[in-house]
């Protein structure tokens, strides 16, 4: 079995929780609050831009076979950075001074510790790891749909075929990666693998139950 199905299906019980998170299934559905969905919006807004970095501090890293798939990647989050900016306006979504929620900044924070600290391998599984989470999540979106979305458009740009082409080499890669990786690389894999996935289920709640730097403090 290699790494990327090993993974899945050892997580396979959160990996349906993420898929079939209320968040997902009210979208699906076209009943989610308007300030729900923003919620979440804003806030990958900030991740995605966020995230350039991540990649930028990869490519040093990465085997000359990777370097042109990921420095393309830069690219294509740029254009996802446009897709926000374009729904938002359309919906009168503010973008302007996002402040990352708690479960937002630590999951920049990761991506970013992770790229600059650990080994590439660790860096492409959590890009692996977040790139099939949005495509297992918008795929159980748009598979349980009865009628379009107003927000179709985010539902149907994680679910091209382009995209899903992006995740399955992204998941060849990894396996390639994982075959050559010493026993405690791959348990640091693993690590990341899950580390991911947690981050992607908490970020589905902050969207949904809305989370503040506000309401924590109220907390301590």
């Amino acid at each position: 079995m290699g790494f990327v199905s090993e993974q899945l299906k050892k997580h396979e019980k959160l990996w349906q929780q993420m898929c079939d998170h209320p968040f997902l299934r009210e979208t699906a559905a076209g009943i989610i609050p308007d300030d729900r969905f923003s919620n979440w919006l804003r806030q990958d807004y900030v991740f995605v831009r966020e995230a350039i970095p991540f990649l930028a501090l990869l490519i040093p890293k990465a085997p000359l076979a990777h370097r042109k798939s990921i420095s393309e990647t830069l690219v294509g989050f740029h254009q996802e950075l446009e897709l926000f900016e374009k729904m938002a306006a359309e919906h009168g979504v503010d973008l302007t001074d996002v402040v990352p929620t708690p479960t937002n900044r630590g999951y920049i924070n990761f991506l970013l510790t992770t790229a600059a600290i650990e080994p590439y391998e660790a860096g492409f599984t959590v890009l692996y790891t977040g790139e099939k989470a949005y495509l297992d999540s918008w795929m159980a979106v748009k598979s349980a749909q009865k009628s379009t979305s107003k927000w179709q458009a985010f539902i149907d740009h994680w679910t091209s075929d382009g995209f899903r082409q992006w995740v399955d080499w992204l998941g060849a890669e990894l396996d390639l990666l994982a075959e050559q990786a010493s026993p405690a690389l791959r348990e640091r894999m693993a690590e990341r693998f899950l580390d991911g996935l947690r981050y992607e289920i908490q970020f589905w709640n902050m969207a949904y139950q809305g989370e503040s730097w506000e309401s924590v403090h109220t907390q301590i």
